[in-house]
């Protein structure tokens, strides 16, 4: 009810065109966009989807907002790129995929109020016929943000921070790992790892912006 009356107040205008009732528009979504290989060097990622670069001006403002801000109705848009990334894979997913978000420690998230991958990644399932779960994969401790953090300290920060809740839920399948953004990709590989080792049969790292 609060975000209608926002809206009614104050017109919703796309970040790029400003374009009006719109948060982030058509047009300006697909100037986003920037193709990459999808084969991946990060361990235990099996593949690595992005939609486009954090420098873009128009995502950079998109994920901002919707990350600290709490935008909330930047999360259709932005689970449309991820459902439009993994379109051309779908006919290889196996019926056992499940789509599971980044978690966020339990101090994080109630400073915070929301973790923005979890979002990202409900909507996706509803996009999809494959099951979202944000109860499968636990941030154990509450680390220092990787943005804050040098290369070296990316590597040993999230180190033993995952853990998988019940690993007879994913074993076997093919996850679909969802984060809003990744830079070095040090969170995607220590999460994978944690999967992997409970029996997950592949990793795919989803993520808006590289």
């Amino acid at each position: 009810m609060l975000e209608k009356l926002l809206n009614l107040l104050f017109p919703s205008r796309c970040v790029g065109c400003r374009k009006k009732d719109e948060l982030l528009c058509e047009n300006c979504r697909r100037k986003s966009r920037r193709n990459f290989r999808e084969k991946t060097s990060l361990p235990f990622v099996d593949k690595f989807l992005g939609w486009g670069v954090y420098e873009d001006k128009i995502l950079k403002e998109a994920l901002r907002r919707f990350k600290y801000h709490g935008t909330y109705g930047f999360v259709h848009p932005l689970a449309q790129m991820l459902h439009e990334l993994i379109k051309p894979h779908l006919s290889s997913f196996s019926s056992e995929t499940l789509i599971v978000p980044i978690p966020m420690s339990k101090a994080r998230k109630r400073e915070r109020g929301y973790n923005q991958a979890e979002l990202l990644a409900k909507a996706l399932a509803e996009k999809t016929s494959f099951p979202g779960s944000s109860e499968i994969l636990l941030k154990t401790r509450n680390t220092p943000s990787q943005v804050s953090l040098a290369g070296r300290e990316r590597l040993t920060n999230l180190q033993n921070s995952f853990d998988v809740s019940d690993p007879n839920r994913v074993w076997g399948k093919t996850i679909l790992l969802v984060d809003d953004i990744s830079t070095t990709g040090t969170t995607l590989c220590e999460a994978a790892r944690v999967l992997k080792n409970s029996g997950a049969k592949k990793v795919i790292g989803l993520v808006v912006a590289r």
